[in-house]
């Protein structure tokens, strides 16, 4: 009887452990338009390659011990997906930026305040015609205020760019389509979020030569963050701890490595 207990008792401390360890399958949300160098590739299937922000979040999730499931649509629709747990994460700007999110869960320090050094940087950058002669030092709001600014279709920092006094043009489905309607002189600006100021000019400069500027600060500055679904959260809270650590120790600096990566 002692031998068969000292067999079974590991044996249950095992399985309590895997029980313990064990995490969902996590389904991330994302844009199914291309938006290089972060998704490359459009429609339903993962791009090959994925892209930068696609890459570090695979990384990530893995690296909080969880299986991940990449899953594109309309960028009009993630917000509502994830509030409805038809996915369990997407990319998000904070609630300041983007209004409440009460099925959504954020990285939060001690203070319960949403966790700034477990995102990611983000400036919202202004495009212009370089034939504008725009100040490229001046202040993007007071600079574009009742001109026509072109945002993506389904932005989520779209309010707060209206609330800054600057009109907005949401009507464009992706970048390249954007910057031909400022090509066109149909929008006056293009606008668009990124994790450091920079990180379009290299393929700003190969794709339209000096056609464009970019205004030398940013429209938004504010941070990206894995959001989670709610009852995601609530069933995997070890795990989503664990994958936002992982985000707060190695988001940037892994970035960097895959920014690099896709430029070269």
């Amino acid at each position: 009887m002692r031998l068969s207990h000292l067999v079974f008792l590991p044996l249950l401390a095992l399985l309590a452990g895997q029980a313990a360890g064990a995490c969902a399958p996590l389904r991330y949300g994302y844009t199914d338009k291309a938006v290089a160098p972060y998704y490359l590739g459009s429609g339903a299937e993962e791009g090959k390659p994925p892209g930068a922000l696609a890459e570090l979040t695979r990384e990530s999730v893995n690296g909080g011990g969880c299986p991940i499931v990449m899953v594109r649509m309309p960028p009009a629709r993630l917000r509502a997906s994830l509030e409805e747990g038809r996915i369990d994460a997407t990319s998000l700007f904070a609630p300041d930026i983007i209004g409440t999110v009460p099925n959504t869960v954020y990285p939060r320090d001690k203070s319960g305040k949403i966790d700034p050094s477990r995102g990611i940087p983000l400036y919202t950058v202004v495009f212009v015609r370089a034939g504008d002669h725009y100040p490229r030092h001046g202040e993007p709001a007071a600079l574009l205020r009742g001109r026509t600014v072109g945002l993506s279709q389904g932005a989520p920092h779209i309010a707060a760019v209206r609330g800054l006094g600057v009109e907005v043009d949401d009507g464009a489905a992706n970048p390249e389509l954007n910057f031909e309607k400022l090509k066109l002189g149909r929008i006056d600006a293009f606008a668009i979020s990124i994790s450091s100021m920079d990180d379009m000019d290299p393929m700003m400069a190969a794709r339209y030569g000096r056609q464009f500027v970019r205004l030398d600060k940013p429209l938004l500055t504010s941070s990206s963050y894995l959001a989670l679904n709610q009852a995601y959260y609530a069933a995997n809270r070890g795990q989503a701890e664990a994958i936002w650590r992982w985000y707060g120790k190695h988001g940037q600096s892994r970035m960097t490595a895959l920014l690099k990566k896709y430029r070269d």
